[in-house]
């Protein structure tokens, strides 16, 4: 049974949050509301490998940060950490670290496989810490809007994964649109050559746990499977549902970010996906293309507005490329446009912005570049923004979970869709909710038994 929604969106924070106040696991009591510790931040960390340890080293340039403990569920993988970091714990059972060291840590950094995100940032905020979680901030709809509403009813300092989205690009490409530079914007096209997907069906077989990785805990809330050596950890879990959220949930956060800020946050209203669809069970489809209709605001052109998201081989079309510049040929013949690999194009009835991910945007007018349009904004250090947020020093971080929840969840809009593709979905933002049956049962996925938390 799916849990009551919320009825409004506007009350869902303070809502979804009543319905989790009680500790999830057994022993385990909440805190008092998040505390800023006067000076010295300690956390600990889930995950210590790849992003984990991408976030580990940027929290060591942090001043007044230190790293307390690390949850790793494969041995094998934590001597970065062992070596760097000495003096941190580290344990195989993220459980066992929250009810050893709950009385050590002000904070949790979360780095995990998308499916067990949630669970471990709900558990941490519960005792009264600080969040800080990767992206996709979770893996389900609902999942979303209970992290979102715990932290904001609990005062929670949070921050989600997105480090590009503080880069002076990121920060400029937002300040381009709140200018209205291209005008009232029309269309939103993001795109990016990943694949995290299949288009073979997983294998049928059992191979042997290796002897350094609890396989258990790795499942967590997912379903019981067989453990298949390659296909899952280390790092193929993006591809799985169920564990990952496939090249849309990977990257979507990340490229949908600039204008979505830029744009202050619109509410989708329906998407389709115009691709093909999973080819199993089990993995995620490849070159992808989903369409979605989002409403209207100041800052576009009508009730409505198109975006759309492509993947792997799939691109926008020629109506998009001529408002960048058009087409032209290199040297050897090759034909070539100024949309980006990876990143966005927004247009407007004034001109176009093309933000490449991680880079400077650019401002089209009547298809040619025009240098010098676009003021520079200054980036700043994404985690350093979430312990300044610790401390009360200043604003809530760029990505607080009050913003990043209800991007997530426009993200995972498009995962739903990709599981049923051709049909076009029609989603009530406000009792969080799809009109089609088929999609709405994937708005919430029970956890394993034995794993089942309170309140989700």
């Amino acid at each position: 049974m799916k849990p009551e929604r919320p009825s409004s969106r506007r009350s869902f924070l303070k809502t979804a949050a009543g319905a989790t106040l009680a500790a999830p696991w057994i022993g385990w009591k909440s805190t008092a509301n998040g505390q800023a510790p006067s000076k010295e931040v300690r956390y600990a960390a889930f995950g210590s490998n790849g992003r984990a340890w991408g976030n580990i080293t940027s929290m060591a340039g942090v001043t007044g940060v230190t790293l307390v403990a690390v949850a790793e569920i494969d041995t094998s993988r934590a001597g970065n950490v062992t070596k760097g970091f000495p003096d941190a714990k580290v344990y195989q059972d993220w459980r066992q670290l929250l009810d050893k060291e709950a009385g050590n840590i002000d904070a949790v950094l979360v780095a995990t496989p998308d499916h067990m995100h949630a669970p471990i940032a709900l558990s941490g905020m519960q005792l009264g810490k600080h969040a800080y979680c990767e992206k996709p901030l979770t893996r389900t709809l609902h999942e979303a809007r209970v992290l979102a509403a715990y932290a904001a009813e609990n005062r929670l300092a949070t921050q989600m994964g997105i480090q590009v989205g503080s880069s002076n690009g990121n920060r400029t490409s937002v300040k381009a649109l709140r200018d209205k530079l291209v005008g009232k914007v029309l269309s939103v096209h993001s795109m990016v050559g990943k694949s995290w997907g299949s288009d073979k069906p997983l294998p049928v077989r059992e191979d042997v746990v290796p002897a350094t990785l609890n396989w258990d805990q790795w499942l967590g809330v997912g379903k019981k499977r067989s453990f298949i050596n390659g296909e899952f950890h280390p790092s193929n879990w993006r591809k799985r549902i169920g564990y990952g959220t496939g090249t849309l949930g990977d990257m979507g956060c990340h490229i949908y970010h600039p204008w979505f800020m830029g744009l202050g946050a619109p509410t989708p209203l329906r998407v389709t996906s115009q691709g093909v669809g999973p080819v199993d069970g089990d993995s995620w489809p490849l070159n992808s293309r989903v369409h979605y209709i989002m409403a209207g605001n100041e800052f576009t052109g009508g009730d409505t507005f198109e975006f759309t998201w492509y993947d792997g081989s799939s691109r926008p079309g020629d109506d998009v490329v001529a408002a960048v510049g058009g087409y032209t040929t290199d040297d050897k013949g090759n034909k070539k446009t100024n949309v980006p690999g990876s990143g966005s194009v927004v247009v407007g009835d004034k001109g176009a912005l093309v933000i490449p991910h991680g880079g400077m945007p650019t401002l089209y007018v009547d298809g040619k570049a025009v240098k010098d349009a676009i003021p520079a904004v200054e980036g700043t250090n994404h985690h350093g923004d979430w312990v300044a947020a610790i401390r009360g020093e200043g604003a809530p971080a760029l990505a607080n979970f009050s913003y990043s929840g209800p991007m997530t969840e426009t993200v995972l809009l498009g995962s739903v869709a990709q599981r049923l593709p051709g049909l076009t979905l029609d989603w009530d933002a406000a009792v969080s909710k799809f009109k089609q049956a088929e999609a709405d049962a994937m708005v919430s996925e029970a956890y394993r038994e034995g794993w089942e938390m309170k309140g989700m």
